[in-house]
């Protein structure tokens, strides 16, 4: 008679584990499973068995333009995105990642969690993740990169494909991985103001010289729409033309620095 007692126990801890694991595993079992360094097993062991096939990526985005980082400003912030491919309307979403040093350190600081999105901290070390299965397949945060002389930023990350029968069966895992290095073209010396990048404003493009210097603005054919000396805190503005401008700064110091800012949508 306690046989069949002890399977339906069996099988409630199992379906309690899923209800737990659902809201993120670094919140619910305070597990870092992203796959980085010193992290736990990832999360295979639970979920398994699905047909359907899963595919992730991170994407590192300008704050200004939206265009994918080769490599990263330190201190400055980029919008940083976890994506699980695979799946269909009936299936849901998790995910869970961090950035770390070629020490294991934390590589930078999260922010701005969205709405599908919460931030842990597991032993230290800095976690986003998913905060219930989604039905949106992105998990997006702002990541401040690390300061000057960091190195190279290593992102890990874990993702599910989940059906959502209240167990693990079923599911599809996958990961991704992403070095970012440090920008060795843009670095400032210490005593160089920060050169932030233009921002978007009703109708225009909005920038403030940090330096006396020379600004020039061009779209992609060339055509110079900006070029203007300009003084330490003189303010430009040029219109939202709907094309990629690119826009360089050469400060009197020497110092230099370029952006490529996107076409409106």
């Amino acid at each position: 008679m306690n046989a069949p007692r002890i399977s339906l126990l069996a099988v409630a801890g199992i379906s309690a584990l899923w209800i737990a694991a659902s809201g993120g595993v670094a919140a619910e079992q305070n597990k870092d499973r992203t796959g980085a360094p010193g992290s736990s097993a990832v999360c295979t062991n639970c979920h398994n068995g699905g047909t359907v096939a899963a595919s992730a990526a991170f994407e590192v985005l300008d704050m200004a333009t939206e265009l994918q980082a080769t490599s990263y400003l330190p201190g400055q912030e980029y919008i940083l995105r976890m994506v699980i491919n695979g799946g269909t309307s009936n299936h849901s979403y998790g995910a869970q990642g961090t950035a770390v040093l070629d020490n294991g350190e934390n590589a930078g600081a999260f922010s701005n969690p969205a709405g599908n999105t919460q931030l842990e901290d597991v032993g230290g070390r800095h976690i986003f993740e998913h905060n219930n299965p989604s039905a949106a397949n992105a998990f997006e945060v702002t990541w401040t990169a690390p300061e000057s002389g960091s190195g190279p930023a290593h992102f890990y990350m874990s993702g599910l494909v989940v059906n959502g029968n209240n167990a693990t069966s079923g599911d599809a895992y996958t990961n991704a991985t992403l070095t970012l290095p440090e920008s060795t073209s843009n670095l400032q010396a210490a005593d160089e103001p920060r050169m932030e990048a233009p921002s978007r404003a009703t109708g225009e493009w909005r920038w403030v010289a940090p330096a006396a210097g020379r600004l020039v603005v061009a779209d992609v054919s060339g055509r110079t729409l900006v070029a203007r000396n300009l003084d330490a805190g003189q303010s430009v503005t040029w219109p939202l033309n709907g094309t990629l401008n690119v826009v360089s700064f050469a400060a009197e110091s020497g110092a230099s620095t370029s952006w490529k800012l996107a076409p409106t949508r």
